[in-house]
C-alpha cells in the first residue's frame, strides 16, 4: 500500500482526486506513522477498497492509453 498510495501521488501532479485520496493519505501514515500505532482493520479494509475501487479505474486508465498509442 505504501508503493500503491505513492505511485498515485505521483500519478496525481497535485492534484488528488477524491477516488485517489484515501490510498494517499494511507501512504502518508505507513510512511510517517510507526507501525505499531497503525490499525490493522484499517489497513485491510483500506487494500480491499484499493482492489475494489481504485484497482479498476487504473485498469481502465492503462487500457486508454494502450489505446490511444496504436
Amino acid at each position: 500500500m505504501l508503493t500503491f498510495g505513492e505511485m498515485l501521488k505521483q500519478a496525481s501532479h497535485g492534484t488528488v482526486t477524491q477516488a485517489y485520496s484515501g490510498p494517499i493519505a494511507l501512504r502518508d501514515k505507513l510512511a510517517h506513522v510507526p507501525h505499531r500505532k497503525l490499525n490493522a482493520e484499517v489497513l485491510f479494509v483500506s487494500v480491499e477498497q484499493a482492489t475494489a475501487e481504485i484497482l479498476p479505474l487504473i485498469q481502465a486508465r492503462i487500457q486508454d492509453l494502450s489505446n490511444t498509442s496504436d
